[in-house]
């Protein structure tokens, strides 16, 4: 029987405790994400988007409902599942390679360590890099350095909360062509957040499209496209037009003017 590492997040809200009363910032979100898939997350700032992560990983409470990972019931964080933030959050005073190493959470001699940590360089396209420091690296080597410190672990579901958020336009698309590639060879399910629409129809197979506080979903698009997929393609348009008419309204603004 194949392994199930797919992600269920069960009618799941989420208030927190400011100045004495209660605010709701996430409310009955229920949805799964199927094993190997591709799924990101679009919505306004303060909708829930980083709280729904932190709580998948397990560093946030769940106040109402549960989500399960695999056959894991989240309840505190697990080597089953990575995240890469916006910053990329490397050890300034140590190499490349030894940020890698410190994701490796099993027992092993030091010549696996080396040769884990040297595929997942290769695998992220940081050859050459390896005895580098942080502040020698481009934003975007940065980012391909935490997310081999988020892989080398053999997560089976890796978040992504903003990873290209920082990064100018040039490096974004090369970096989003980067996860693509990783995630067709590693066949991982991952979920990503972004503020950026057509980041999302570009990698995802499905986008979940959340309300403004407290973060509800208002609809869950399916993209149908082949990959790669061109941006200026009338049907990846037409996906676009789809979620800004959620954002937006129809009878708000006049959509063509950002298409």
């Amino acid at each position: 029987m194949a392994e199930n590492n797919g992600l269920k997040i069960e009618h799941v809200s989420k208030s927190f405790q400011i100045d004495g009363e209660d605010v709701e910032v996430l409310h009955d979100i229920d949805v799964e994400i199927k094993d190997g898939e591709f799924v990101s997350i679009v919505g306004a700032s303060g909708c829930g988007k980083s709280t729904l992560l932190k709580m998948i990983v397990g560093l946030e409470n769940i106040t109402q409902g549960r989500i399960v990972q695999g056959e894991r019931i989240v309840e505190k964080p697990s080597v089953n599942v990575g995240m890469v933030f916006q910053e990329a959050r490397l050890y300034p005073w140590i190499s490349v390679e030894k940020n890698i190493e410190f994701g490796i959470t099993t027992d092993m001699s030091k010549e696996e360590k080396a040769r884990l940590v040297q595929e997942q360089i290769e695998l992220v396209g940081l050859k050459g890099f390896e005895k580098a420091f942080p502040r020698q690296l481009s934003g975007g080597m940065q980012q391909r350095a935490s997310i081999a410190r988020a892989l080398i672990g053999n997560p089976k579901l890796l978040l992504l909360d903003e990873p290209f958020g920082a990064l100018d336009a040039f490096t974004r698309i090369n970096m989003q062509n980067e996860i693509l590639r990783i995630w067709e060879h590693e066949k991982k399910t991952m979920l990503l957040v972004t503020h950026d629409i057509d980041e999302a129809i570009f990698l995802s197979d499905r986008i979940i499209v959340m309300s403004p506080r407290p973060g509800k979903i208002k609809e869950i698009i399916s993209v149908k496209l082949g990959r790669p997929r061109d941006r200026s393609n009338e049907d990846f348009m037409e996906i676009r037009k789809k979620i800004l008419v959620n954002f937006l309204g129809k009878s708000e603004i006049n959509i063509e003017y950002y298409i």
